[in-house]
């Protein structure tokens, strides 16, 4: 006799097995478990006035860049993944900003977890290297809330229009030890 297993059946197996172990990745480091995240958004000028998103369309784009897609400045240093797209690290972490040529940056917001100590904060920073040695920070900023997940915006100082053709972009967040940095979206217009 044969028998025929559904694709789903062999989905369910497999993910019925792999949950639990997800779920207690989180919490191996003390850190809370990352299921049913709240975050608390503090007002800028990606949002609208109910604290959700500003709508797509018109002229408002996003690119969000998870915590864990982002890779060490150094050999030397550590990178953890304690679970939600987070990240934590001894040192600084960076990933490469692709942004149409021509588009004009308009902020970032910072997503992140701080365990409650003191003192703890995730910086970022938005950089512009020309190849040849020059190096410009466009726009930095460090967290201020001390509990729980939060994102904060930060606005840029002056008109950013990417210019792929003279200079390449980076996004780097540097943390305390008792912060997860959780990702950046940057808010543009293309």
């Amino acid at each position: 006799m044969k028998m025929k297993i559904s694709g789903l059946a062999i989905a369910a197996a497999l993910f019925g097995t792999c949950l639990p172990v997800i779920a207690s990745e989180a919490t191996s480091d003390g850190f809370p478990p990352a299921q049913n995240l709240d975050y608390t958004h503090l007002p800028g000028a990606d949002q609208d006035t109910d604290g959700g998103a500003a709508p797509l369309g018109g002229n408002n784009f996003y690119l969000f860049v998870a915590g864990s897609a982002f890779t060490p400045r150094t050999s030397a240093q550590s990178v953890t993944y304690p679970g939600a797209g987070c990240s934590t690290s001894t040192n600084g972490i960076t990933t490469s900003l692709q942004l149409p040529d021509g588009a004009e940056v308009q902020g970032v917001r910072l997503f992140y977890y701080n365990n409650g100590t003191p003192g703890s904060a995730v910086g970022l920073f938005l950089t512009a290297y020309t190849g040849v040695g020059g190096i410009n920070d466009l726009l930095t900023g460090t967290s201020t809330q001390t509990t729980g997940y939060t994102s904060e915006f930060f606005a840029a100082p002056s008109a950013l229009v990417i210019d792929n053709a003279n200079q390449s972009y980076v996004l780097t967040a540097t943390m305390g030890a008792s912060v997860r940095f959780c990702g950046i979206r940057v808010f543009y217009i293309p």
